[in-house]
């Protein structure tokens, strides 16, 4: 997917990646790890080249390793603020539909993407003090930053991971303010298991969305889309190179595979990706008050 600014200030257009499957390429001892609870093994895996949106340095969090890392609270959204697009779970798009249009990232590997801009590396969506809009839907990607389930290898027992590079972690201790990761013992706090718990639910998500996703490919559904959006100071905007069901294909679909498609509740799912696209006017309007500002 790419954006345009308005065509009275055209620049280079930006490519959001979609959530696809990363997590750091290194092993992790299973006594020093924190593993997902009791369940299927399923996580992102450690094979994705470049790593996922946002994540720079993704690695194992172990104790002694990460003994004295801590969560800094209260540090807002400011690592989304250069994001036009970002990843989604079929799960979000209920919630996310009523804010952002969900589009398709591609024909190979669809997977949904919320879009929060409409020009390149601009997020709509976050204050001047990096807060998300009041009133709207954080999507659980963000939510999950700058942690991560990460699995070394294919059924094996996801394990949590984080973003190194990230100035949400650091050094720090209850007292102000931080969370701690570990106990002094060595295991983990419970934030640091709320935070593994959060990761594996996402990365279960995401193998139901991606299949949803392979299900369009397969059937037909999807086509590359463009849109042209007004702003309110009567200039003008793109945003180009995304796919999106095409309605008349979806109504034309056979018996059988309707009714496949209802049984794994993917009716559903169709109907929530159409009905977003009334969204697109929202950022529209978005961008105008910004205009209006500057």
């Amino acid at each position: 997917m790419s954006t345009k600014p308005s065509r009275a200030k055209k620049g280079a257009a930006a490519r959001p990646r979609s959530g696809g499957s990363a997590a750091p390429a290194e092993s992790a001892h299973p006594a020093a790890a924190i593993p997902a609870a009791a369940g299927p093994a399923v996580a992102e895996t450690a094979q994705a080249t470049p790593p996922p949106l946002f994540y720079k340095d993704p690695a194992i969090l172990r104790h002694p390793d990460h003994a004295g890392l801590c969560l800094r609270t209260g540090q807002g959204f400011d690592f989304a603020r250069n994001a036009a697009a970002l990843p989604l779970t079929s799960a979000e798009f209920a919630a996310a539909g009523r804010h952002y249009p969900i589009v398709f990232s591609d024909i190979v590997d669809p997977m949904p993407l919320a879009v929060v801009g409409v020009e390149p590396e601009a997020n709509l969506f976050l204050t001047a003090e990096g807060q998300w809009a009041a009133g709207t839907y954080v999507p659980a990607y963000v939510r999950r930053y700058p942690f991560i389930a990460v699995a070394s290898a294919p059924g094996a027992t996801p394990v949590l991971g984080f973003d190194r590079a990230s100035p949400l972690l650091g050094a720090g201790s209850d007292a102000d303010g931080s969370a701690p990761l570990f106990e002094v013992d060595g295991t983990p706090t419970t934030h640091a298991q709320e935070a593994m718990n959060f990761c594996q639910a996402y990365a279960d998500d995401h193998v139901t969305t991606r299949a949803f996703g392979a299900a369009l490919a397969e059937a037909g559904l999807l086509r590359q889309q463009s849109i042209n959006l007004r702003f309110g100071n009567g200039t003008t905007g793109s945003v180009e190179g995304f796919w999106q069901i095409d309605e008349q294909a979806y109504r034309d679909l056979p018996a059988e595979k309707v009714l496949a498609f209802h049984t794994k509740g993917w009716l559903d799912l169709i109907v929530l990706h159409l009905a977003s696209q009334f969204a697109w006017q929202g950022l529209a309007e978005r961008r105008s008050l910004q205009l209006q500002a500057a």
